[in-house]
């Protein structure tokens, strides 16, 4: 069996001081490593016929006017191939990332209460890669070229739709809290998901969970 894992990006493996990343131009400068993260993905490279991958919602995308309109679709790449980047320069595997920039209506209402202004062309209720859709999920399994009955699928991230994504898809779900996790108390609405779910320490806890997991 494969072992494919995933993990969410901001507040997750990087910082997330609600920066909407690439949003400001000094972006790279606000890029940090979580505890964990590299140590974590050191861990997760060793097990055996291991791949992992960063999946993304990037709202932010959708965003317009002052700083958002730094937020482009091509800075969104260059902000997921800069931390790709970061991190494999720490001799960390990473194979890919998968990004989705568009949103539904309820962020489009969410959004206009806080005086955002979202870009129609970027609203798309359903969008099969919008967490808690699995659509990346498939995208990275396909760039394998494996099929889902041949790999344990994981998935580490702060936020319930990160959770609910790996388990729509039948995987496992592992939530290492930060800032968001609390602020939105997606605790107590994973806790209330049926599936498979671990709450991590950290993202050291989580690798090794998986590692256990799989050695079972």
């Amino acid at each position: 069996m494969y072992n494919i894992i995933f993990s969410d990006r901001d507040g997750t493996v990087n910082r997330d001081e609600n920066y909407f990343l690439g949003a400001s131009v000094n972006w790279k400068s606000q890029v940090e490593f979580l505890p964990g993260v590299v140590e974590g993905i050191r861990v997760i490279n060793q097990i055996p016929d291991s791949y992992f991958f960063i999946l993304t919602n990037q709202s932010g995308v959708s965003l317009e006017g002052g700083d958002f309109d730094n937020l482009t679709f091509e800075r969104m790449k260059e902000v997921n191939d800069f931390i790709l980047k970061r991190l494999r320069k720490k001799r960390l595997k990473i194979e890919n990332y998968f990004a989705c920039p568009f949103v539904d209506s309820d962020y489009v209402d969410k959004a206009r209460k806080k005086g955002r202004v979202v870009n129609s062309s970027y609203v798309y209720d359903g969008h099969p890669d919008l967490k808690p859709n699995f659509g990346m999920v498939e995208k990275a399994l396909k760039s394998l070229g494996v099929s889902k009955d041949k790999c344990n699928v994981f998935m580490i991230g702060d936020r319930v739709s990160d959770i609910e994504m790996i388990l729509n898809y039948g995987g496992v779900g592992i939530l290492v809290e930060s800032d968001k996790t609390f602020e939105l108390g997606d605790r107590e609405k994973v806790l209330k998901l049926s599936g498979d779910v671990y709450i991590a320490k950290d993202f050291l806890d989580a690798a090794n969970y998986i590692r256990n997991y799989v050695s079972r």
